[in-house]
């Protein structure tokens, strides 16, 4: 995420085109975290098929607890669009509740995907090849949440500025990138959770 979250005057920022230095910053982050997700998807992908047998009838299906962890991620994705509606509209307190309902949010979405973890626990027991099933459910569930954990730091750093009333209509990129940067994660979500239950 692009460290460049303070509000900026949009006169003196460095441009590329009619993208500013930041906006370029995470957008080659996007890409360079597409390419590890998509790596990591295809692996999965490959894996699948090269086992025919890929979960025994004594393990565990998919939890149910990963529609929970989407409904909250599409909460969280809300709240940031409303804190930028906020900020666009000079509703300084507004900005602020936001910020702090999708930095709980997230944290409730880590909360939630460590049940998850737990009730995939049994599938490592099984002898290979079988437990590659529960292995690759942790292992693209885990690089997912280690984004989430990171996406605390622009978050937190926003939230810091938006209390110091940095932020205003005609200032607030940081809080626009943030959303951007939580939105990609909701997305690569559900193309992550769509893999899984289409290869399950």
């Amino acid at each position: 995420m692009p460290t460049s979250l303070h509000p900026e005057d949009p006169a003196s920022r460095s441009r590329i085109g009619r993208m500013s230095a930041a906006q370029l910053g995470l957008v080659v982050l996007f890409v360079s975290m597409t390419v590890l997700f998509g790596a990591s998807i295809i692996g999965y992908l490959f894996t699948r098929a090269a086992n025919p047998v890929w979960r025994t009838p004594e393990m565990p299906r998919l939890p149910l607890g990963l529609l929970a962890s989407t409904a909250i991620l599409v909460l969280l994705s809300a709240f940031m669009h409303r804190a930028v509606r906020a900020a666009r509209e000079n509703r300084s307190e507004g900005l602020i509740r936001e910020l702090q309902l999708a930095f709980v949010s997230a944290a409730t979405f880590l909360v939630c995907q460590s049940s998850n973890w737990r009730t995939m626990i049994p599938a490592l027991h099984g002898a290979d090849p079988y437990a590659r099933y529960a292995f690759t459910f942790y292992w693209l569930t885990t690089l997912h949440a280690a984004h989430v954990v990171g996406g605390f730091v622009p978050l937190g750093i926003v939230l810091g500025r938006a209390r110091k009333s940095q932020y205003s209509s005609s200032r607030y990129e940081g809080v626009k990138l943030c959303k951007q940067y939580w939105d990609y994660l909701g997305v690569v979500w559900l193309v992550l959770l769509g893999t899984l239950y289409f290869g399950t």
